[in-house]
């Protein structure tokens, strides 16, 4: 009998215990907040053709773009040429011998002017319809068998 006393006075404790005081004298309701947020950072991926095979008779074309683009809507991406063209051309050199070049006009129109050296070539916003925008290369004409080889360097980037 003297258990069943005791653990009736530690239960009596712990219950006691458990209990959270409430104080009922203020009758104000409280209130507070808490600041809810999240960032995304604006993303794209360019895409270039791996190579353009240039031809003596015939132009070529090579699209650049995006994929994957998330940017906020005060943003645009745009894609400039940082290297490789001069005076609106794009020069080719023998591998074999440096003294044997040739060069094709990059326009961004089927037969237009060349594009200027680091010259905005593509801005795209998060309403673009298109992705992709093609650039134009002209025929080489006749050239002196050999290898030939040339560079462009794409630079796309973030602006408000």
């Amino acid at each position: 009998m003297k258990k069943k006393i005791i653990a009736g006075m530690i239960t009596a404790v712990l219950a006691a215990g458990m209990v959270m005081p409430v104080s009922a004298a203020d009758t104000t309701p409280q209130e507070n907040s808490v600041k809810v947020g999240y960032e995304e950072a604006s993303t794209f991926t360019l895409t270039i053709p791996a190579a353009v095979t240039l031809s003596e008779t015939e132009g070529a074309t090579g699209s650049v773009g995006l994929s994957a683009m998330n940017i906020e809507t005060t943003e645009k991406v745009q894609i400039k040429v940082t290297e490789g063209i001069t005076d609106g051309k794009v020069t080719l050199t023998d591998v074999k011998d440096s003294a044997n070049t040739c060069s094709s006009t990059v326009s961004l129109t089927e037969g237009g002017e060349g594009i200027a050296s680091d010259a905005v070539i593509a801005e795209f916003t998060m309403d673009s319809a298109l992705l992709t925008a093609p650039l134009y290369f002209s025929a080489l004409g006749e050239v002196p068998a050999g290898t030939y080889s040339g560079q462009i360097v794409y630079q796309a980037s973030i602006v408000s």
